[in-house]
């Protein structure tokens, strides 16, 4: 029973991990999106009304996916508290800070020097 729960929370984790990523991918594009509005249009010398429908679409769309963000963060947490009720609580399903590989190596690297 205990490997057929760990499997299944396995696979939910996995898929969990997926959203979460693309979502942080959505959040940073739009952002992308959001920036270059404003400064296409002063390049271009255009008027400030010029767009502005489409900044505004473009902003409400970085509200929504931060909304959604947050959605994602409240199922992971109800997720790992289901996982303490099914007797999981001692698995890791991820890092709570995800560290890039390059500032390991350099953490590596300091800690050999040290």
């Amino acid at each position: 029973m205990r490997t057929q729960r760990l499997n299944a929370a396995r696979r939910v984790a996995a898929h969990l991990f997926a959203a979460e990523k693309a979502i942080d991918i959505a959040v940073a594009r739009i952002a992308e999106l959001n920036a270059a509005l404003p400064a296409a249009r002063m390049e271009a010398n255009l008027a400030a009304a010029v767009g502005q429908n489409a900044f505004e679409s473009s902003a409400e769309a970085m509200v929504s996916a931060a909304h959604v963000r947050q959605l994602l963060v409240t199922t992971h947490e109800r997720l790992s508290d289901a996982g303490v009720r099914i007797g999981l609580k001692e698995m890791s399903w991820g890092d709570e800070l995800k560290i890039p590989s390059a500032e390991i190596h350099q953490l590596s690297a300091n800690r050999d020097a040290a």
